[in-house]
């Protein structure tokens, strides 16, 4: 009899490919007990990744804070910066519907507003440090315009700090799980479930702007402590309760992406009705998601309201929550950390853009939709991915680090006058001393193989930091050709930097053709000469 034989069949080479795609934020395995297995990292990017860690932290838990208290930053920027930071939560909650389950939430900004009214009503009232008078009762003046003469029943408990909080995240949970049990159930999903949301958002932004929900109607709340967003203690105060809360909610959410609740979640993004077919039930994990993300969103909005004086039905709009999916989409979908800095990035462009062009705004707003769609489909990632394949390569980031470093403080010393006046040069010369010999350094600096990727992260960062805490000098703020000098600046260091790219991937492509085309000659070559013996 024939012996038996064993046949291993072995999948094409090209199956790998379908199944892990470069968009996906995850590419790690699952070991026998479903947990992630994470890739191998070279050392050089561990490194690079835990001191960049380590220097964002710095510069927002220790070096601004201790800069405004030394006086160099001013405390209404701390307030503006604390305010934008709230804003991440809700990145960070859309980045677990959006980026890892495949929802599209559009209506986030609505469950950021009902946080921010729950502790908005705490503190329009006596027991929160409002601003009521005995002419109105002593109660939130909208009142009085209401003729409203008693404080009405379901304000009462909200007089009650710990009250108003756990409000701020139970409402928005159980109107995200009373509202996502009906549609998910259902099985609506895709561009249903967003037009859906949509009409929540916009139906809800309606009624919160009528006066008989007593609310404030369009005005919202207002006449809060104004000690809050004013006086030094209570804004780094509630700029480091904010920041301490990003770091929690941060780790929370990376916990969950990377345990085996994460990995179905990411099942249900690539494929819902195969992991129907396995056994599990989506619906309920969309359902779990979409209420983390409302939860998310409401203590952003409770963290913003003390921070910015006043909430109203405006930041409900469906602009606002389709903003919001674009920090994340600018970030990078998928990437939690790049939601965090997508958001960031966003917000304080807008505070700058709408200061120095506000007619302008609307254009670079339309241009960063159309960019993210057609340029950076994988947004800021993809350019932090090219600068860990860099690194890995054996180039250097630490040097942009350190030029990074010169260029903020001679803009802060420069702001502030503490540069001498003997290396101040006429009027008629656009730049000080200060900033050649700053040039100089960062050629030195930058000069060798240094990661090019970092250069333009670092650009970013730089500018939009130093204006966002006051720091950016005159010389930035000088008109050139119809602009504040900074932008031109920004946009010649980032066309420098798409140009080497250009140039660099060109020469590699035409390299890469020619000895394509030389083996194919060669192979033909070798053919006639054996067609030929």
């Amino acid at each position: 009899m024939p012996e038996s034989t064993t046949t291993t069949i072995t999948p094409p080479a090209h199956q790998p490919a379908q199944v892990t795609k470069p968009t996906r934020p995850l590419r790690a395995s699952t070991n026998s007990e479903g947990e992630l297995i994470q890739p191998e990292v070279d050392p050089a990017v561990r490194r690079f990744r835990l001191t960049a860690l380590l220097f964002l932290t710095g510069v927002v838990i220790i070096a601004l804070p201790a800069l405004n208290l030394m006086g160099l930053i001013d405390t209404h920027n701390m307030n503006r910066i604390g305010r934008y930071m709230c804003f991440v939560l809700v990145a960070l909650g859309i980045d677990l519907i959006w980026g890892y389950t495949g929802v599209l939430s559009l209506c986030q900004a609505f469950f950021f507003c009902l946080g921010g009214y729950a502790i908005g009503m705490h503190l329009s009232l006596p027991e929160g440090g409002g601003d009521v008078r005995p002419e109105y009762n002593n109660i939130p003046q909208f009142f009085h315009f209401s003729n409203v003469r008693e404080l009405p029943l379901f304000w009462e408990p909200f007089a009650s700090l710990p009250f108003a909080i756990a409000a701020g995240m139970l409402i928005p949970a159980t109107i995200a799980g009373v509202f996502g049990f009906f549609i998910f159930r259902s099985r609506v999903r895709g561009v249903y479930f967003a037009i859906i949301t949509q009409a929540l958002a916009w139906a809800a932004a309606l009624t919160f702007a009528r006066n008989e929900l007593l609310l404030g109607g369009s005005n919202g709340l207002t006449n809060f402590n104004r000690s809050l967003n004013q006086s030094q203690v209570w804004v780094l105060g509630l700029y480091l309760l904010t920041a301490g809360t990003i770091i929690v909610a941060f780790l929370g959410c990376r916990s969950l992406t990377r345990s085996r609740l994460g990995r179905i979640l990411i099942a249900t993004r690539d494929n819902e009705s195969r992991l129907r077919f396995a056994g599990y039930r989506p619906e309920w994990f969309k359902l779990f998601v979409f209420i983390i993300a409302a939860v998310l969103a409401g203590v952003g909005g409770m963290l913003y309201v003390p921070q910015n004086g006043i909430i109203t039905p405006n930041l409900m709009r469906v602009e606002d929550s389709i903003w919001m999916i674009v920090w994340v989409a600018l970030g990078g979908r998928g990437r939690l950390w790049g939601a965090v800095f997508g958001a960031m990035v966003v917000g304080l462009t807008y505070s700058m853009m709408t200061s120095d062009l506000p007619q302008a705004w609307p254009f670079i707003q339309g241009a960063m939709f159309l960019a993210v769609v057609l340029l950076f489909p994988n947004g800021l990632v993809g350019l932090w991915d090219k600068l860990e394949k860099e690194i890995a390569a054996g180039r250097n980031a630490y040097r942009v680090l350190i030029a990074m470093l010169l260029v903020f403080t001679v803009f802060l010393l420069d702001r502030k006058g503490i540069i001498p006046d003997a290396m101040r040069w006429p009027a008629d010369v656009r730049f000080d001393l200060p900033y050649w010999l700053l040039a100089a350094a960062l050629l030195v600096t930058l000069w060798g193989r240094v990661a090019v990727a970092a250069i333009p992260l670092a650009t970013i960062f730089v500018f939009i930091l130093a204006d966002a805490v006051g720091a950016m000098p005159n010389a930035m703020r000088a008109d050139f050709l119809g602009l504040p000098m900074k932008y031109p600046v920004v946009i010649a260091i980032l066309a420098a930097v798409a140009l080497y790219y250009l140039i660099r991937d060109g020469r590699q492509h035409a390299i890469d053709t020619l000895q394509s085309n030389l083996a194919s000659l060669r192979t033909f070559l070798g053919g006639k000469e054996g067609t030929q013996s």
